[in-house]
């Protein structure tokens, strides 16, 4: 009776005029050479009338903390702003919007020290199979789908009125309960769900100065554009810094590992390795072609 009760409680929650966040637990392999160590991130779907935000709630929680303290350095003048390159999770830093009733996908990440939000361009062609099956309170029924390089299973229930999901998975004839990879190195499965109000994010006033780290308002472009940007900073990927640092008067102070560095080129040579790093370990990204 419990779960039913809550089955009712959930198609009431989305059939209201209220916000709704439904939680996933995204379990994840970033390494292709170690599949059997899986990361956990907990992702929100955010979801209103007018369309759905994916997003991390580690990164999220740890981006504002980092807003939080640019804001107060730069309301008691200082000139310096210091900034911490320690994040405790959070390693899902993009987010995916998506606009109802169209349902235009919109990935929303960073690359280097500049934002983007690239829509997405291809369709996402789901074969619906005859399987079903109980997953938790839920019946669901499986459909498949190629995208981005992967084969992707899904388990989708119509007993939720609204056609959406994890990431940039939508389309099909009701939410998408549990989504993984073929791999099984990505998977994602909701684990929860509450009544939200609305939120706004607010835009951080820098008061005219370029601080990197922070998040930014995006650049519309198409996702050639955004593949091009991609291929760029594999390349060189503190071409944006070194362009901070090369503008007069310019001084960047930041914290790695607990250290504080100021010097230019120590700044560059620091981020340089820590993005090599991050790339050699980040290997099996969720869009094996994006």
């Amino acid at each position: 009776m419990k779960k039913l009760s809550a089955l009712f409680l959930f198609v009431g929650l989305m059939l209201s005029a209220q916000n709704n966040r439904l939680i996933y637990e995204y379990k994840f392999a970033p390494d292709s050479t170690k599949t059997d160590s899986l990361k956990t991130e907990w992702m929100y779907l955010d979801i209103n009338k007018k369309g759905s935000k994916f997003y991390s709630k580690s990164t999220f929680e740890s981006d504002s903390i980092v807003q939080e303290s640019i804001k107060k350095q730069l309301a008691s003048g200082m000139k310096n702003v210091s900034i911490s390159r320690q994040r405790q999770g959070g390693e899902i830093n993009y987010e995916v919007e998506k606009t109802y009733p169209e349902y235009k996908t919109y990935l929303i990440a960073s690359v280097g020290n500049d934002a983007y939000k690239v829509l997405e361009d291809r369709k996402i062609n789901w074969k619906i199979a005859p399987e079903k099956k109980k997953l938790g309170e839920f019946n669901v029924q499986k459909a498949t789908a190629e995208f981005a390089g992967r084969s992707w299973i899904a388990w989708f229930t119509t007993d939720v009125p609204i056609q959406d999901g994890p990431y940039k998975f939508s389309g099909l004839p009701g939410l998408i309960v549990e989504i993984y990879d073929q791999t099984g190195t990505h998977k994602m499965e909701l684990k929860g769900l509450k009544k939200i109000t609305e939120t706004k994010t607010e835009e951080l006033n820098t008061q005219g100065k370029d601080i990197p780290f922070t998040r930014k308002k995006p650049i519309d472009i198409n996702r050639q554009q955004y593949v091009k940007q991609l291929k760029q900073f594999e390349n060189d990927p503190v071409q944006g810094m070194r362009e901070l640092l090369s503008r007069p008067n310019s001084k960047v102070k930041i914290n790695v590992g607990g250290k504080e560095i100021s010097d230019p080129a120590e700044i560059l040579r620091a981020m340089e390795q820590n993005a090599k790093e991050e790339m050699a370990r980040n290997n099996n990204k969720i869009e094996k072609i994006p």
